[in-house]
């Protein structure tokens, strides 16, 4: 049974399902092993060089988005160090949420690097960030894809984004971000969850390129439309160990309802929305399909969030427990979208959910 108490001035309402319990008490599975490529016969390997050659030459992808050729996917085109200004420079929700000194201390971390990126995702640059630890050069780390929430540049990865990164860091995981096509200065046009979804698929490739990551521990977190961005992920079932949300959007139809302007906007991003309107948002909802999530779940939701209600996360919660899903819900009395007020739970959470399922 779902559980309010108080605990440090707040009330949480939280839910564990018995299958996210047990998982909990299981001794740590073996890594997975690899086969060797050098043992692969000849032709086998010549075959498997010609479809990825194949591949790479293509010319269109998406929904009708025309892209480079010979640009391999997933791999970093450019990076330099990440540019944090002044503390007054930053936005207002930058300086309400974080303090000087928490700032100050990620922008002259000791700790850990980060970098600006592009990298190329169906032929395109695309923009992103990553953030790793500065420990032992030949330790791997598990990888945490993270999904932006917003659309252009409304909701772009933001300072207060990098101090969380390196926190994250800080406990010993490289982040992965992107900005989605077209933002950022990057190149193509966003798609809300169309042809821009393989700008997360390939950051899945660009951390198979760093020999810094253990391709055994892979996680996702996704804020708002970054939460959507997950679960169509997952939908397209990359081996993930756990994922987290954090003011997901379920339902869009639902959101269109209550924000029509807002997602007036969002929807003119979608290519097919004029000849398909309500399936092309029904196929980004995963209230419509909660079966296809295919790692556990925490989601944690602000009780005060005035974009997408917490009777939401409720109900796709619901549907979860009827599939006999391993999932954890924590509801913030009185908190924002982003469970901002309560961020430092908010990450301890998210950390303590990540490391219970590395391998």
């Amino acid at each position: 049974m779902p559980v309010i108490r108080e605990q440090h001035d707040r009330q949480l309402l939280t839910y564990e399902t018995p299958a996210s319990s047990e998982q909990r008490k299981k001794k740590k599975s073996p890594g997975t092993s690899i086969l060797d490529f050098a043992y692969l016969p000849c032709m086998l390997r010549s075959l498997v060089l010609f479809i990825s050659m194949l591949v790479t030459a293509s010319v269109m992808f998406g929904a009708g988005q025309q892209v480079e050729s010979g640009k391999s996917d997933g791999v970093i085109l450019t990076q330099k160090p990440c540019a944090l200004g002044p503390y007054e420079e930053q936005s207002a929700f930058t300086k309400r949420f974080y303090s000087r000194g928490e700032y100050e201390s990620a922008r002259s971390s000791p700790s850990a690097d980060c970098f600006r990126i592009v990298y190329s995702s169906d032929g395109l640059g695309v923009v992103g960030y990553l953030v790793r630890p500065r420990g032992e050069p030949r330790r791997r780390y598990p990888i945490i894809i993270y999904n932006r929430g917003g659309f252009l540049d409304l909701g772009k990865i933001d300072s207060w984004n990098i101090v969380d990164f390196e926190h994250l860091s800080a406990e010993g995981f490289v982040v992965l971000a992107s900005q989605y096509r077209g933002n950022d200065g990057g190149e193509g046009h966003e798609e809300l969850g169309g042809a821009d979804l393989d700008d997360v698929t390939n950051l899945f490739r660009v951390a198979g390129t760093l020999p810094y990551v253990d391709m055994r521990n892979i996680f996702m977190y996704g804020l708002s439309r970054g939460g959507m961005m997950t679960f169509l992920e997952m939908k397209r079932g990359p081996a993930v160990n756990a994922a987290v949300v954090v003011g997901a959007v379920y339902d869009l139809a639902a959101f269109q309802q209550r924000s029509p302007a807002i997602v007036g906007k969002a929807t003119e991003l979608i290519p097919d929305y004029p000849s398909k309107k309500a399936s092309a948002l029904q196929e980004r909802s995963v209230m419509n399909w909660p079966e296809k999530v295919n790692a556990p779940l925490m989601i944690l939701h602000g009780g005060d969030d005035d974009e997408v209600p917490a009777t939401e996360a409720l109900a796709f919660a619901t549907k979860l427990s009827n599939l006999k899903k391993p999932y954890e819900l924590v509801v913030y009395a009185n908190d924002v979208h982003e469970v901002a007020n309560n961020r430092r739970d908010r990450d301890a959470r998210v950390i303590a959910w990540f490391k219970r399922y590395i391998r």
